[in-house]
């Protein structure tokens, strides 16, 4: 892929992770969880705004970043316009990032230990691309299971 089909790609996918996170009947929902389910959608999006921060944006255009990956799961960081706030934001923050990147198959800044060594820039934005959308997906999963029997996340 070039820079324009990652820019083209991250908009677009993080514009239907907001899309799942707006689509949910009550705010509240966001953070309940069905059974045999670990991970509400609230805290799943907690994720993938750390993560991009984290891996994207952090390292490719020197937006200032802290994580806190513990948080992302155990901890209401956000109320449900804060988060959305957010997502916008890092939707903005990703985009940036690819426009600035110079080489797409220059070595990958960071050193990630469950990857693999010597990625590049273009492996890395591609291997994230897979994240995102994988958790999008759950997204959409936990939502449309509102239906069932659900209860409050106890952290």
């Amino acid at each position: 892929m070039n820079q324009n089909d990652y820019i083209h790609i991250y908009d677009r996918d993080l514009q239907r992770l907001i899309t799942e996170m707006e689509a949910y009947a009550h705010p509240e929902e966001i953070w309940l969880v069905a059974p045999m389910i670990s991970n509400s959608a609230g805290h799943l999006a907690q994720h993938l705004i750390g993560n991009l921060k984290t891996f994207v944006t952090e390292p490719l255009a020197g937006f200032p970043y802290q994580r806190d990956r513990d948080a992302e799961f155990n901890a209401r960081r956000f109320s449900y316009e804060g988060l959305l706030k957010e997502l916008y934001a890092l939707k903005a923050e990703v985009v940036e990032s690819v426009k600035r990147i110079e080489d797409l198959q220059a070595p990958y800044p960071k050193v990630i230990k469950d990857v693999y060594e010597g990625q590049t820039i273009d492996f890395m934005l591609s291997y994230l691309l897979a994240h995102l959308a994988y958790h999008t997906g759950q997204i959409n999963y936990h939502r449309r299971l509102l239906g069932t029997a659900v209860t409050p996340v106890q952290k």
